[in-house]
């Protein structure tokens, strides 16, 4: 059993495998065929959104990854770049945003190959600062411009925190849109359009409402505490269980001699339209149409919420081991169905 931090890794291996999940980008296609379980931050929506059933994804707080943090009283600015999760595009927008701001320093914390592609069209206003280990990098700064899951470490850190994300300038964080911002796990302007347009003149005032803010300890204080309490909401997972059990199901799925007794049930995130002359099964989410089936064989798929085991299904409707195979395995691999013991 393998984890894989990509896409582009996990579809190389010839077996199952589950998918941890860092890249804020929502329109990312995972092979759900040899997939038994994903974990992604916690406030992401996107795997669900992806068609993947919410009892195969687990998540996890993975703004534990970002450096330690210490506050400046001068006027820097550093833009720290997500480690895993920030793309070529949206640092080179960055960077484009302030080759117009001259009179504004800014160093950008990046990895090597993102640095590579955007250091040529920077001005002599921009630096950078290479790092392959968030954990191991130490940023002092007046105030940090970022988006994603690094934004609640910062926050609990009390940092000043400016979002700018793949959705648009999010902003100044303060205890007034932090909430609002959340919900979207600070990826931008909530509701934003992907790579939307951002005003230079609204991030001067952003960088000038930190500078004149009066009560700027009072803020931040404010600031760690809802973030605290927002990531306590969230039940903590256990990962290794969450690993152990996923595989589990999968090896004794794959055994013949035990998948017997697993017990299939329809995945939480598909819905049953019940037509004149069929049913429809599809995905709530994304709305796209699985499966239908006639009227005659509506019962098979009432009874995949009775918590039977497969035995019990395959001899309650007299099939033969290919039979019944030939049915549960395609509705698994489209992950329209899930296992339990």
């Amino acid at each position: 059993m393998n984890v894989h931090t990509n896409i582009e890794k996990a579809v190389k291996v010839n077996e199952a495998f589950i998918y941890l999940k860092k890249n804020s980008l929502p329109f990312e296609t995972i092979p759900l065929s040899n997939l038994f379980g994903a974990v992604e931050d916690i406030g992401d929506t996107s795997l669900y959104k992806s068609g993947i059933p919410n009892e195969l994804i687990a998540q996890i707080d993975m703004s534990k990854e970002v450096p330690e943090t210490t506050y400046t009283n001068d006027d820097s600015l550093v833009y720290y770049s997500p480690f895993e999760s920030d793309t070529k595009e949206h640092v080179l927008k960055i960077v484009k945003l302030f080759n117009q701001l001259s009179s504004i320093e800014l160093i950008i914390y990046t990895s090597q190959n993102i640095y590579e592609y955007v250091n040529e069209f920077s001005n002599s206003n921009i630096s950078f600062c290479c790092y392959t280990n968030p954990n191991k990098l130490t940023i002092k700064s007046n105030k940090i411009i970022t988006h994603g899951y690094s934004a609640r470490s910062f926050i609990k850190q009390k940092m000043p925190i400016i979002i700018i994300g793949p959705y648009g300038l999010g902003g100044w964080v303060t205890p007034s849109n932090i909430n609002y911002l959340l919900k979207d796990n600070f990826k931008g302007r909530p509701s934003g359009d992907y790579n939307e347009f951002i005003s230079l003149e609204i991030i001067v005032d952003e960088f000038l409402e930190i500078k004149e803010e009066e009560n700027l300890n009072d803020i931040l204080s404010k600031n760690a505490l809802l973030v605290t309490n927002y990531i306590n909401n969230f039940s903590t997972t256990d990962i290794d269980n969450f690993v152990r059990k996923q595989n589990k199901l999968y090896s004794d799925f794959m055994d013949t001699n035990k998948r017997g007794f697993l017990a299939p049930k329809l995945a939480s995130n598909l819905e049953i339209i019940k037509e004149k002359e069929a049913t429809i099964i599809r995905r709530k989410e994304i709305n796209d149409v699985l499966f239908s089936l006639p009227e005659s064989d509506l019962g098979f798929l009432e009874d995949l919420k009775n918590n039977y085991t497969c035995q019990k299904l395959k001899e309650k409707y007299e099939m033969t081991d290919n039979e019944f195979w030939e049915i549960i395995i395609p509705l698994w691999e489209r992950k329209a169905i899930v296992f339990s013991l």
